[in-house]
Parts: structure tokens; sequence; C-alpha cells
């Protein structure tokens, strides 16, 4: 991990709850475009911001694995469905099929993912700022706070645009 993400990921932390207050307030404006304002924030979040720098979410935090995703990385790896699931998932407490182990199994040394093309949906739309509906979103944006790093600079980008 870069010096620079870690300053990110400590600012953060030193300011979670500032941030998570910001957000909860954000999120009762309704005269605000959430989702041109996240997306904007997403973007030039991801200006400074490079992943394979951190990889927190691949080691950390075990994405939802879909029945679709099932299908596209069994084919991937030539296995039937129920192999893949075997070998790779679990259901957690929740009743949805998540990675058995962390880091993430298809996680390479140098944060590359060995399956990125056919990543599981999860991967595809973290940290979910893109996206639309927005607003319904700011709790996974304040529990993200916690772990992404492009998060924490979107968040302050959105601060100041509306100060």
């Amino acid at each position: 991990m870069t010096e620079f993400i870690s300053d990110i990921l400590l600012r953060g932390n030193r300011n979670k709850s500032k941030y998570a207050g910001f957000l909860r307030n954000l999120k009762k404006n309704r005269k605000i475009a959430l989702d041109t304002l996240f997306r904007n924030a997403h973007e030039e979040a991801f200006a400074h911001i490079n992943c394979l720098d951190c990889g927190r979410c691949c080691f950390s935090l075990g994405p939802r694995i879909l029945n679709k995703d099932i299908s596209r990385l069994a084919r991937r790896n030539r296995i039937k469905a129920a192999h893949f699931i075997n070998d790779y998932l679990r259901v957690d407490e929740d009743g949805d099929f998540v990675f058995k182990t962390m880091p993430c199994p298809f996680l390479g040394s140098d944060n590359y993912c060995l399956i990125y093309e056919d990543r599981p949906e999860a991967c595809r739309d973290y940290p979910h700022m893109d996206g639309g509906r927005q607003s319904s979103r700011i709790n996974l944006h304040i529990e993200n706070l916690a772990h992404c790093p492009a998060v924490i600079l979107a968040i302050e980008y959105i601060m100041k645009e509306l100060s």
C-alpha cells in the first residue's frame, strides 16, 4: 500500500464520524441530485486512486456471489457450478454465497484480479458510487469509509462541492 493511500485511510479513520454525519444529512436533503453528485465524485476520486495500489476490498470484503457469477466463474475455471460452489464458496449469515476464504482466492500477489473479466457483479460495482439510487446506498458508503480510500476522497470532494 502506498503512503498516499495510507494517508487517506488515516484521514478517513480520524474523520469517520464527521463524514458519516455529513452523509446522513445529505440523504435527508431531497433537493440535491445525489446520483450525479456521487458519479462526479467517483470520477474525481478515481482520477487519483489506483486500486492496484490498495486492494483492501479484495483482502477484507467478501462480495455476494450471485448465481450468474457462479455460472460465469465455473465456466471460466472449466468446472461444474456445483464444484465451484464446493471449492470456493460458503453461505453467509444472510443466506448469500460468499468466498470461503479472504483475501479473495482470485487475488494475485500484485493485487491484480486473476478473473477480472469475469469477476462477480459486486466486485464490478464496488464501491457503488457511480450507479443510480445513491440515496439508498448512504449506509453502504458509511461502511465503506473504513475500507476504500476512493470513498473517502469522494466524500471529501462532495463536502467541498457543497460548501
